[in-house]
């Protein structure tokens, strides 16, 4: 374990992330508490202390925390942005809603960015998922039998460079990339949805997937994972393989994951490259 605190506060959303944050803190004995966003966790929360909470119940939230005795956060799982109008704030969120509401009117870094920095000034230290977790951060390599052939490394290199341009954008931290040709870009629909897309388009088997964080990403937020389902829906979107950012994307559910590959003939790239700042 790189660190340990008081208690930790885990935010969690949808996927595997926060499931696997939550256990290797009980390995680890980290004391934690569970703020399950909206009910997007799944039914893993059930064996760890934990509140649901709505998204406008700042107050509640906040209070919760406290009580625990959590003096950090760590943020982990995917969110659908809710539309604010729709969102019922309480008091203590109403107070926040000034600073709040121009939040949403960012990209997702810049609202997680936003968000961080409200519960800093409410006395929490933030910490990325990878701090308690850091096992399931990817290190440089081939971590499958096969190893990207010269044409997929092209393909690598051209969506390396498409999600460096993109970076300014702050529109996602995924490409495909086929025959030279960029087929598709994650934005807000995710990795799986843009990757059903794909299928849709292909007509000749081959390509890549690409997953970096974004330039200039917070790196205590939202940093891109991969796991079994991302693997499932490259394969059947024809892919040739996944390439990753070394040090800068989970691998979920790392021994299925890569198993899964092996078994579909899709390759995983770890790679060493410079995320621009």
């Amino acid at each position: 374990m790189p660190l340990q605190v008081k208690k930790l506060g885990i935010l969690a959303g949808r996927g595997a992330l926060p499931r696997q944050l939550a256990e290797a803190c009980a390995a680890n004995n980290q004391p934690i508490f569970i703020i399950d966003l909206e009910g997007a966790a799944a039914d893993w929360v059930d064996h760890f202390p934990h509140l649901r909470v709505s998204l406008g119940q700042v107050g509640k939230l906040l209070t919760i925390l406290k009580q625990e005795g959590c003096d950090s956060i760590a943020m982990a799982g995917g969110l659908t942005r809710p539309s604010l109008t729709k969102v019922r704030f309480d008091w203590k969120g109403v107070t926040f809603l000034p600073r709040v509401a121009p939040l949403f009117r960012q990209g997702d870094d810049g609202l997680l960015k936003g968000i961080a920095a409200l519960f800093e000034e409410e006395g929490f230290k933030i910490y990325g998922p990878d701090a308690f977790l850091a096992a399931a951060i990817a290190e440089p390599g081939t971590l499958t039998d096969d190893a990207p052939d010269a044409k997929a490394q092209a393909e690598i290199t051209i969506g390396l460079a498409i999600l460096n341009a993109l970076g300014p954008y702050d529109i996602g931290q995924g490409v495909v990339v086929t025959d030279g040709q960029c087929l598709a870009v994650e934005a807000a629909e995710g990795t799986a949805a843009m990757l059903a897309r794909v299928a849709t388009l292909r007509k000749n088997p081959g390509g890549v997937l690409i997953k970096t964080p974004k330039p200039g990403q917070d790196r205590r937020l939202d940093l891109p994972a991969i796991g079994p389902e991302t693997v499932i829906a490259a394969h059947e979107a024809g892919l040739a393989g996944i390439a990753i950012a070394a040090g800068g994307v989970f691998i979920l559910d790392r021994t299925e994951t890569i198993d899964l590959a092996r078994q579909k003939g899709i390759f995983i790239d770890s790679i060493s490259i410079q995320i621009k700042s």
